[in-house]
C-alpha cells in the first residue's frame, strides 16, 4: 500500500531506539495499538513505517544507505523519545530524525502545516515514553524550533521513569494526574488526522497551482511577491499572510519552510527574489536568527538588502515592510535600529505598514499593485448568479432561488453551521466566475455580515470583477440593522416577497 501523495513511501514513518523495544516490547505493542487506532479514526487507511529487525543494515555505527533514504520520504515522522533517543551518535538521531528534517524542509509540503482549526503543526509529532534530561531535552526543542509540544506515554509515580504501559489502566486509580495509556493514544491518532487533513489541504492547494519553470513567477498575470523567511515568532503570521496572498490572487516565495544551513538560506532567498515582481517584509519584534560570523546580520536584514539592492537596478520593482510588533514584548535594539533605517528610506516604491490584520494589509497592497480594470466582459463569467446562503434559512432560499433559476442560471452553495472557513475557500472561487454574487440572510445575519467582509477582501475589495448583493429579509426587524457599506457591495433588506424582483432588477442593471 503506498502513501497517501504519490511521491512518499509512507504516511508515516516510527522513529525510535532499538532498545526501548528489548524489554516488554513496548514499541512493537505501540505501533500495533496506534494502527488500530487510526483504522478507527480515519476513513482511508494509513502506510505506516516501522522498522522491526535491529540488525538489517540499521546499527548505531551504520550509515544511511538509499533505501532509508526512501524510507524516511513519509509525510508524517513520529519520534519515540526515550531517555536515550537524543544521542547525536545514535542511528535514529543522525539518520533518521534530522535527516528527515531537512528532508521536510525541502520538499513540496514544508516541515510545518497549517491545521483545519488555523493553529499550525510540525510534521514531526514527538512521543515522549520518558523524562528527559534537560540537556536532551535543549537539544531537541533547539532541532524542533520551539518548545517540546509531544504526547506523553510516561508512567506517573515518584522515583519511576519507565514508559505508560496498556496494562497500567487497569490499576487507575482515578487520580487525575496519571496518564491513560488510551486517551494518549488516541490523542497521537487525532494528532495524526489533523496533520493528515493538513497535507491534503496543501496538496490541494498546490495541485491546483499552474506549474511554472524553476527561477520563474508562476504566472506572468499574477504578480509574485518575495515573502522572505521570518523570526520564529511570526511563522504564523507568515503563512497566514501567505494564504490571503494566494487567495487574493498573487504567488508567493518562498514557498517552503526556511533552511536551517546558511548556504542553502542565501542561495534559496536569491531564487526566490528573482523570482518575484515584489518584496513583502514582515517584521516584529525579533531581530531573527543570526549568522553565524555576522552577528549584526539577521536573516530578514539580509532578505531585506538584497530586495532593496534589486529595488535600485529595477524600476518596476516595489518594496513593502508590515510592522507587525508582539505586544507586550519589548522591542530589541538592533531591531528598532533595523526598523528606523527602513523608515529614513521610505519612497514611492518602498512602502511601510502597520495595519491590523493580514487582510487589510493585503486589500492595500492590490490596490497598489493590480490597477483598477473595467468590469470582466459577461461573456468570460460561467455563471449568471453565485448565490450563498446558509443551512439556517434553506427553506426561504429555496423559495427565492427556484424563481430567480425560471429567468437565469444559479449557482448554489450551501452554508452549514460551524463550518464557514471550509466554504469560504470555495465562495472566494466562484464569486469572480459569476456575473453577480448573492449573500442571502434570514434568521443568519451573525454569520452574513462578517462572511460577506471577509469574501469581499479576499475577492480583491474594490477592484473585484463581481459585485457582491448582501440581501436580507425585514423580518426579524433586527436584520435592517445588518448593512455593510463598501465599493462593490450593494447592501439592502427587504421582504421577502421582494426579493427575487430585487435580484433581476440589479442584474439587469450590470448589462448597461
Amino acid at each position: 500500500m503506498g502513501a497517501l501523495l504519490p511521491e512518499y513511501e509512507h504516511d508515516i514513518f516510527i522513529s525510535y531506539r532499538h532498545n526501548d523495544n528489548l524489554k516488554e516490547g513496548w514499541v512493537t505493542d505501540f505501533v500495533q495499538r496506534l494502527q488500530n487506532e487510526l483504522r478507527a479514526t480515519l476513513k482511508e487507511p494509513l502506510n505506516v513505517y516501522f522498522d522491526l529487525d535491529a540488525h538489517r543494515g540499521l546499527g548505531d555505527s551504520h550509515d544511511v544507505d538509499q533505501s532509508l533514504v526512501n524510507r524516511l520520504k513519509s509525510l508524517i515522522f513520529i519520534p519515540l523519545i526515550s531517555q536515550t533517543y537524543c544521542a547525536t551518535d545514535c542511528y535514529s538521531w543522525k539518520s533518521e530524525f534530522l535527516p528527515f528534517k531537512q528532508q521536510a524542509q525541502r520538499d513540496g509540503l514544508g516541515l510545518n502545516l497549517r491545521l483545519p482549526g488555523g493553529n499550525t503543526a510540525s510534521r514531526i509529532l514527538p512521543v515522549r515514553i520518558n523524562e528527559i534530561d534537560s540537556t536532551d531535552l535543549k537539544l531537541l526543542e533547539n532541532e524542533l524550533g520551539g518548545h517540546l509540544r509531544s504526547i506523553d506515554f510516561v508512567y506517573q509515580g515518584l522515583g519511576i521513569n519507565r514508559p505508560l504501559l496498556y496494562n497500567d489502566d487497569q490499576t487507575w486509580s482515578g487520580n487525575p494526574g496519571q496518564l491513560l495509556y488510551r486517551n494518549q493514544i488516541n490523542k497521537v491518532a487525532n494528532a495524526v488526522k489533523e496533520l493528515v487533513l493538513a497535507i491534503k489541504m496543501k496538496a490541494g492547494a498546490r495541485a491546483s497551482m499552474p506549474s511554472a519553470a524553476p527561477g520563474q513567477p508562476v504566472s506572468a498575470q499574477k504578480p509574485t511577491i518575495f515573502l522572505p523567511w521570518v523570526s520564529p515568532g511570526l511563522v504564523a503570521r507568515r503563512e497566514e499572510l501567505a494564504l490571503v496572498c494566494r487567495k487574493a490572487g498573487f504567488e508567493v516565495q518562498p514557498a517552503n519552510d526556511c533552511p536551517s544551513d546558511e548556504a542553502v538560506f542565501q542561495q534559496q532567498t536569491q531564487a526566490a527574489l528573482a523570482a518575484s515582481t515584489c518584496a513583502v517584509h514582515l517584521l516584529g519584534s525579533e531581530f531573527g536568527q543570526r549568522f553565524a560570523e555576522n552577528d549584526d546580520l539577521s536573516f530578514p536584514q539580509y532578505a531585506y538588502s538584497l530586495a532593496k539592492e534589486r529595488l535600485a537596478q529595477d524600476a518596476a520593482f516595489r518594496q513593502f515592510t508590515w510592522y507587525c510588533p508582539t505586544e507586550g514584548v519589548p522591542v530589541r535594539l538592533n531591531q528598532q535600529q533595523f526598523i528606523n533605517e527602513i523608515l529614513n528610506e521610505l519612497t514611492e516604491r518602498r512602502t511601510y505598514s502597520t495595519v491590523d490584520t493580514a487582510m487589510r494589509f493585503v486589500e492595500d497592497l492590490r490596490s497598489l499593485l493590480v490597477p483598477t480594470a473595467k468590469e470582466t466582459s459577461l461573456v468570460d463569467k460561467d455563471t449568471d448568479i453565485f448565490f450563498v446562503y446558509n443551512q439556517q434559512d434553506v427553506e426561504e432560499a429555496n423559495i427565492i432561488t427556484d424563481q430567480l433559476s425560471e429567468h437565469m442560471p444559479c449557482e448554489l452553495l450551501t452554508i452549514e453551521p460551524d463550518s464557514e472557513d471550509a466554504y469560504k475557500s470555495l465562495a472566494v472561487a466562484a464569486i469572480p466566475r459569476s456575473r453577480l454574487a448573492v449573500v442571502y440572510f434570514k434568521y443568519s445575519a451573525d454569520w452574513a455580515l462578517p462572511f460577506v467582509k471577509q469574501v469581499w477582501r479576499l475577492v480583491g475589495g474594490a477592484a473585484s470583477s463581481t459585485p457582491i448583493l448582501l440581501l436580507g429579509e425585514d423580518d426579524p426587524i433586527i436584520n435592517k440593522m445588518r448593512v455593510f457599506k463598501a465599493p462593490r457591495v450593494i447592501s439592502s433588506v427587504m421582504a421577502h416577497g421582494q426579493i427575487p424582483a430585487e435580484v433581476r432588477r440589479i442584474f439587469a442593471n450590470l448589462n448597461r
